[in-house]
């Protein structure tokens, strides 16, 4: 972040706390059908088309040590496991025996010299090959190197770890466009994994994730957590192409004059720019990516659809290392963060009932809430507009406020 970068967001967020109406030009958005939230066949495209096309973080550089090193994870029903070679290289595989389908690894982290089903114990190594088959006399024509596990794109932003199941896929830097290079002091931070929780609720994934792209509600539900660090009026969200987004929102000026003394206690990440410590800096990488990111760690929120009414949410903190035990600022900032996030998971799954019931009709979105605009007709495009039913289609109509 250059310093013509810093004065364009400060600009912005002086504009944004003077306007009286949305800007010139900005158009009345139509209602966003209740449907993308509970039709099963709406759902069953985002299954198909948009997790299987698109680059899905899945942890952190820091998690695999060594070779061997492995973490598994289910992404929008895709079971992966990611693991380290003897050449220090990361790979991504399906968790699936080429025998029968069987799981080739089951822990959720560890460290292996192979990747062994344990139905049939056909062995691969970390490379994916097949190396063993018992009983392989019994197989006519069997070859092994035509059976290796069934790789996925697996590139590096920084330390950050990205997968992708199609092998068409625009490169990773390629597809994050300006954020990149805007974020790379934070994203190439010599960081490690602080904790890692995950959460269950009954909604669409989709109404999770929007809560947390813009700061309309920050006044009503989180008026001691938020509202008391932010001036929401101020917020500078820009839409960047792919679907991702930024919005980095400004502390409210006694926030600013006080500090925030207990996190003062952290190791802090080098060279960041001053909006680090005038702003919260939340940015959005599509599909199921947010972060609101601090020079002193941060969480990586990430949205996985586990059915049309359901979604898991992986809640990943990365810090910078430290020796010895881990501080309890550490302890009582995740503490907070609970709390926070807590005032969020209440109202979702009343949302989720009442859009099943069609209570409202549809969902009128202001200004302030373009990026969740912004996320639903990149869902489309990634799609294929042609594969959309007419009634649940999203139109592009912000295409003149995508920034880059």
């Amino acid at each position: 972040m250059d310093q013509a970068f810093v004065d364009r967001i400060n600009a912005q967020i002086a504009y944004e706390r003077a306007r009286e109406t949305p800007p010139d030009g900005f158009p009345k958005l139509p209602d966003l059908p209740l449907g993308r939230y509970t039709d099963p066949a709406f759902y069953a495209l985002e299954q198909r088309y948009l997790f299987r096309r698109s680059w899905l973080f899945v942890g952190h550089e820091s998690e695999f040590a060594g070779p061997g090193s492995y973490r598994t994870l289910d992404a929008a029903g895709l079971p992966l496991v990611v693991v380290r070679g003897e050449d220090g290289i990361l790979r991504a595989f399906f968790n699936a025996c080429r025998h029968r389908g069987a799981e080739v690894v089951r822990d959720s982290c560890g460290t292996c010299r192979q990747m062994t089903c344990l139905y049939h114990s056909w062995t691969y190594d970390l490379h994916g090959r097949l190396v063993r088959v018992p009983d392989e006399r019994d197989f006519v024509g069997l070859q092994r190197d035509e059976r290796g596990l069934v790789d996925l794109r697996c590139e590096l932003w920084g330390g950050l770890v990205f997968v992708n199941a199609d092998p068409e896929a625009e490169p990773l830097l390629a597809h994050l466009g300006p954020l990149a290079e805007e974020l790379i002091e934070v994203m190439a931070a010599p960081l490690r994994l602080v904790d890692r929780k995950s959460v269950e609720l009954r909604c669409n994934w989709k109404v999770m994730a929007e809560g947390f792209m813009e700061v309309y509600h920050a006044r009503t539900i989180h008026p001691a957590t938020v509202a008391a660090q932010l001036d929401p009026r101020g917020a500078a969200i820009s839409l960047i192409r792919n679907g991702h987004a930024r919005m980095l929102t400004p502390l409210r000026d006694e926030v600013r004059s006080c500090g925030r003394a207990d996190r003062d206690a952290l190791a802090r990440i080098e060279g960041l720019c001053e909006l680090f410590d005038t702003t919260n800096p939340a940015y959005g990488v599509f599909p199921n990516f947010i972060s609101p990111l601090d020079r002193r760690g941060f969480p990586i929120l990430s949205f996985w659809p586990v059915a049309v009414d359901r979604v898991r949410l992986d809640i990943t903190w990365l810090g910078v290392p430290w020796e010895g035990e881990r501080s309890e600022v550490w302890d009582r900032r995740l503490a907070a963060f609970d709390v926070l996030m807590d005032e969020d998971y209440r109202n979702l799954e009343p949302i989720q009932r009442c859009i099943e019931a069609a209570a409202h009709g549809g969902v009128p979105l202001n200004y302030q809430e373009r990026r969740i605009w912004h996320l639903h007709t990149t869902i489309d495009a990634v799609i294929g507009r042609d594969k959309v039913p007419a009634e649940l289609a999203v139109p592009d109509l912000l295409a003149d406020w995508v920034d880059a």
